[in-house]
């Protein structure tokens, strides 16, 4: 074989270094931000336990298989939280997952598979065990984000904390809007930028989502293909989002939701938004503190981002909505992705064997029902709720009476014949509603039930 010349070298190395270069970049390019962190989370935690066991080198370096059965059957088997806890079975079942993609790209034990390789058997059996034990024991899946139902959504667009009439307000207001419309994953509100929403010609708004888990886009300056979304054109949303678009200041951060100016100055100035966006820390707990500081009941209920998306998705079903529709809205790909999000199969029951005992029995008496807690409207938010507009606090009863008279007034002027409305109600409510003087203003029909 001839040997190349100098020049020749250098101008065989300047080709095809830049070659390989493009190569190692669109294979880094390729892997998701989220998964390449999440591995290295998990892998980090078997190198630990592998340390303290005094095993040498690292997990890719075990070069016996029988070595590699034996230290991944201990860490798994071993598995616990610095204050000695259980990991959920989905933490289990990330960290075999991790191990395998590290262990496949790097290992240098050839061509290993921990699900399907029958080498590996004894490793799957033990993580399929723990599963088991855990799921037996009650520590099974992790409790996902709860919904929020129709009458609550209601109850919160209808609180005076998000009429849109403070900088907060309104932050508050187009938050929850894209939460519950919008269907957003929990991590995606702090992925929107402003120029995101883009108003149409019938007065409502197309909102792209360019990076999402369906949709793993980089944050660069062409940030590719979009999910679209559709805002209808409706007052009670679209003219906040008009108001919040219009009082961005001039070189704001892209993001969309931006810090508030203080409430006092913005009344005056009418510079109501700082350049800077909120934080990621604050944004990961606004949903939760809304439906705090607007009464929301939390007995036994995880309120985090996520329940708009759960809430939209449960809440057309309870529509009647079909799923390929749902799909449409939620952005699912498979009918497998939107199971998780649909009605829990009790509640279905609850549902189907109450209808069937009303045909047989007729619905029941009044003496007979058992009265539950008071829902829409009633305050527990540390049984105060401050008004920050003008530093006043207010009582659980002082709200609820206020929130019961601009919601019940709303309803009394929908239409003048108000001899043909007819309101459903359980007794609490009904008391609270005559000791509020409101039921003498009432001319229709009063079902209690």
């Amino acid at each position: 074989m001839p040997r190349l010349g100098s020049k020749n070298k250098e101008k065989l190395e300047e080709t095809t270094t830049p070659v390989k270069d493009k190569v190692d970049f669109y294979r880094e390019f390729s892997k998701v931000k989220n998964t390449v962190k999440e591995t290295d989370i998990r892998i980090g935690l078997l190198e630990k336990f592998r340390d303290e066991q005094l095993y040498i080198g690292k997990i890719q370096e075990v070069e016996s298989e029988q070595d590699l059965i034996e230290q991944l059957c201990s860490f798994f088997a071993n598995m616990k939280k610095k204050d000695g806890a259980d990991y959920s079975v989905n933490s289990i079942r990330a960290s075999l997952a991790a191990v395998n993609r590290v262990l496949q790209e790097k290992s240098r034990i050839k061509n290993i598979d921990l699900y399907n390789d029958s080498r590996f058997k004894a490793i799957k059996e033990v993580v399929d065990g723990k599963i088991r034990f855990l799921s037996k024991n009650g520590k099974g899946e992790t409790k996902g984000a709860d919904s929020l139902e129709a009458n609550e959504i209601t109850q919160i667009l209808n609180h005076r904390l998000l009429d849109g009439t403070t900088p907060e307000r309104l932050l508050r207001r187009v938050f929850f809007i894209n939460a519950i419309y919008l269907g957003l994953r929990g991590g995606e509100h702090a992925l929107l930028n402003g120029t995101d929403f883009v108003k149409c010609d019938d007065g409502g708004y197309n909102v792209f989502i360019y990076c999402s888990k369906n949709n793993q886009r980089g944050l660069t300056e062409n940030r590719g293909k979009a999910d679209k979304l559709v805002l209808a054109n409706h007052p009670e949303v679209t003219s906040f989002l008009d108001k919040y678009l219009s009082s961005r200041p001039y070189g704001a951060d892209p993001d969309f939701y931006l810090q508030e100016v203080e409430e006092e100055f913005a009344l005056k100035t009418g510079i109501w938004y700082k350049p800077k966006h909120v934080g990621f820390r604050r944004l990961n707990s606004f949903l939760n503190e809304i439906c705090k500081i607007t009464g929301i009941n939390f007995s036994g209920r995880k309120i985090t981002n996520h329940s708009g998306r759960r809430a939209l998705i449960q809440n057309c079903e309870k529509m009647g909505i079909p799923k390929e529709e749902i799909k449409l809205l939620s952005r699912h790909r498979s009918d497998a992705g939107l199971l998780s999000y649909t009605l829990p199969p009790d509640d279905k029951k609850d549902e189907i064997i109450g209808k069937f005992m009303d045909k047989i029995h007729g619905k029941p008496t009044l003496d007979k029902v058992k009265v539950p807690d008071i829902l829409n409207g009633q305050v527990s938010y540390n049984e105060q709720v401050i008004g920050k507009e003008n530093n006043n606090i207010k009582t659980a009863k002082e709200v609820f009476y206020e929130n019961q008279q601009n919601s019940l007034k709303k309803l009394l002027d929908l239409t003048d014949i108000n001899q043909q409305l007819e309101i459903s109600m359980n007794i609490d409510q009904f008391k609270e509603l005559f000791n509020c003087g409101l039921i003498s203003k009432l001319k229709g029909k009063v079902n209690l039930s």
